[in-house]
């Protein structure tokens, strides 16, 4: 029974990990590309703007991934 805690706990890691470091090069690569036609635009605009593909990129990208590492082995 221990094990197959360890097991689950470990896949959970992985996935959170794979989840964190998709989603942090997943916004950084939207902001990035936004940045040329948000200049000077408030926060809450750029946001606004910022989640559509975000929300698309966890989706169809980080989420699968992470669940492709994460799964139990």
């Amino acid at each position: 029974m221990t094990a197959s805690f360890a097991s689950r706990l470990a896949s959970r890691l992985r996935f959170l990990l794979v989840a964190t470091v998709g989603a942090y090069a997943a916004i950084n690569l939207v902001l990035a590309v936004l940045a040329p036609f948000t200049a000077g635009w408030p926060t809450l605009g750029i946001t606004a703007l910022a989640v559509p593909p975000m929300v698309l990129a966890m989706v169809y990208g980080v989420i699968p991934v992470a669940f492709r590492f994460g799964a139990p082995r």
